[in-house]
């Protein structure tokens, strides 16, 4: 039976064809659906041909279908050929169907003849090269400097290994490539002691790193005789590098350029953003530069939303949870809070939820500080401190633009608080999160913000509070038996345990033991009961009371339950949402 490999930045997906048509895009309807800027909503459609073979078909889409690397509107698909669209990747498989046979020239015109006989003489001399290179791999090796060394033990230990080195263009904060993809391929072969090109490729090196480790952040930082860089990976701290000092400076030489930064101001707090193209797709990084003791240090955030799930679906979260949550954001009124600290996917959970919108039938606004992700239909608007438009101004200007879904970034004053759940009780539909420790403490936040408790009770519809946690490396995850005080902690929540797992450590989660994340959830729906015990003075034993008999579990219940899963560790569970009970 003929099937699709899918294969996106987060793994491959086999989908079997049957009799009807796979129409691919990024609205939900269609069968293959990816939040990817290079989809069109819908995008093209694999179906059966009038022959009873298959064939891809173009939909009118912005960027176009490219079958082998070729564009096409209407073509008949062998087995083997490869469809890109964006960041996605669908190669065509089916056992009873022959490859893509070389097309004789008869049957095509002699332009097309003639570029049929160009692409194979091409594919010819890359093969050449290919064989070039394969005889000079072992000499670039031992030519490898000290911290190319160190970078490539982080970038060849990696599980996946999409693209490499020749993948990446560098693109400065104006969207002008200044780096193409491909140009560091000619310029390890040629080992010029160019000063300028050696920093290039220190960058390169440095960003692919952190693609393959899927870090979220690179630190630069200046010590007294050499410079120490350091990657986050999975929320913590990992070195894996050093190098001279004046190698440093020309590597931040580098970043400013591509961020339109004063190359000659070192003693200032300095930030931009510059982008990468890799693979099709597009990362956007943003850049902070702060003078040190040693020098200016420098950190990159990697946003890279290959690595975040986009669709509610894809969280994690329990099937009760998912659907209290589903409901809520099909709502046509009510708030939704998200809390948790920083950097625990409040925004991504969010953006997950304003994707179950139907955003072409409703008017959706979000306010944020700064814009995080690109929603397609969505007027998103920036908060300006500068200019005085906070939270607050900005919410009360949306609601004259007959919004019927708002995202507020963040409640973090009276005024963004109450004008938000206000509007939430005359017909629209309110997202924003809070820094609250858990879901009950969701609700004396906006207390606390003086925020009426009538106000609380009739406009608060969900709260979600989310950790992020490490995922045990399956590759050299051990299992034990659980001590006494792990049985003990563990027992209210999951009973009966003989075994659990702990970390050890390897080249391919960097020695951690861990290897990825995921989100812990706790998700409160306010009922009626909870909304009396807001509407007298509550206190937390008084909630809790009112939530007994409700779905619910605490943020510590759906870690030990993932422990006992083999998915991470109790350790891990403890450090993370130890304080939750």
């Amino acid at each position: 039976m003929a099937f699709l490999e899918v294969k996106t930045p987060r793994g491959i997906t086999k989908l079997p064809l049957g009799g009807g048509p796979v129409t691919i895009g990024r609205l939900p309807e269609n069968a293959v659906n990816f939040n990817d800027e290079g989809l069109s909503r819908k995008h093209c459609v694999i179906e059966p041909a009038p022959n009873g073979m298959w064939q891809v078909r173009d939909l009118g889409s912005r960027n176009g279908t490219k079958l082998n690397g070729e564009r096409v509107a209407t073509t008949e698909l062998a087995s083997g050929d490869t469809i890109r669209i964006g960041s996605l990747e669908i190669r065509f498989i089916d056992p009873k169907a022959s490859s893509r046979k070389p097309v004789g020239v008869g049957v095509l015109d002699p332009e097309e003849a003639k570029r049929v006989r160009d692409r194979v003489a091409q594919a010819q001399r890359l093969a050449t090269l290919d064989i070039e290179s394969a005889t000079t791999a072992v000499s670039d090796d031992e030519a490898r400097t000290g911290y190319e060394q160190s970078l490539y033990k982080v970038i060849d230990a990696a599980l996946e290994k999409p693209f490499g080195l020749e993948d990446i263009g560098l693109v400065d904060n104006r969207g002008t490539t200044v780096h193409h993809a491909g140009s560091a391929a000619l310029e390890r072969r040629g080992r010029v002691a160019d000063s300028e090109a050696e920093s290039i490729r220190l960058f390169k090196l440095l960003l692919l790193a952190c693609f393959r480790s899927r870090a979220t952040d690179l630190h630069v930082e200046p010590r007294r005789d050499e410079t120490t860089v350091r990657i986050r990976v999975d929320g913590l701290m990992v070195s894996i590098a050093t190098f001279a000092g004046d190698l440093s400076r020309r590597l931040l030489g580098v970043v400013k350029i591509l961020c339109q930064i004063d190359t000659s101001l070192k003693a200032q707090v300095q930030d931009g953003h510059f982008s990468a193209s890799v693979s099709g797709r597009r990362v956007d990084f943003r850049v902070s530069l702060t003078p040190a003791l040693h020098g200016q240090k420098l950190v990159i955030r990697v946003l890279d939303s290959g690595n975040a799930p986009t669709r509610l679906h894809e969280l994690g979260l329990l099937p009760w949870q998912f659907e209290k949550l589903k409901a809520m954001a099909q709502r046509d009124s009510g708030l939704m809070l998200s809390t948790g600290p920083t950097g625990s996917g409040k925004t991504t959970t969010i953006y997950s939820c304003l994707r179950e919108i139907d955003i072409d039938s409703r008017n959706c606004i979000t306010i944020e500080d700064p814009v995080e992700y690109y929603l397609e239909g969505c007027t998103q608007v920036p908060v300006d401190h500068k200019q005085g438009h906070g939270f607050g101004q900005i919410l009360r200007s949306v609601l004259r633009q007959d919004p019927d879904v708002i995202f507020v970034g963040e409640i973090r004053d009276n005024e963004t608080a109450t004008v938000a759940t206000q509007a939430s009780m005359t017909g629209h539909l309110v997202f924003s999160t809070v820094h609250a420790r858990d879901t009950i403490g969701a609700i004396f936040r906006l207390l606390d913000l003086g925020v009426e408790s009538y106000l609380v009770a009739n406009s608060l519809g969900v709260t979600i509070a989310q950790r992020l946690i490490r995922l045990l490396c399956p590759g050299c995850k051990r299992a034990v038996r659980p001590t006494p005080a792990q049985v003990l902690r563990m027992g209210k929540h999951v009973g009966g345990l003989k075994e659990v797992f702990v970390p050890q450590g390897c080249s391919a989660c960097l020695a951690t033991g861990y290897h990825g994340r995921r989100a812990l959830f706790e998700l409160m729906e306010v009922s009626e009961q909870v909304r009396d015990v807001i509407l007298r003075k509550p206190t937390i034993a008084d909630i809790r009371t009112a939530l007994e008999g409700e779905h619910w579990i605490s943020l510590q219940g759906f870690g030990m339950q993932l422990a006992a899963q083999g998915v991470t560790s109790v350790d891990e569970v403890d450090r993370v949402a130890s304080s939750d009970s």
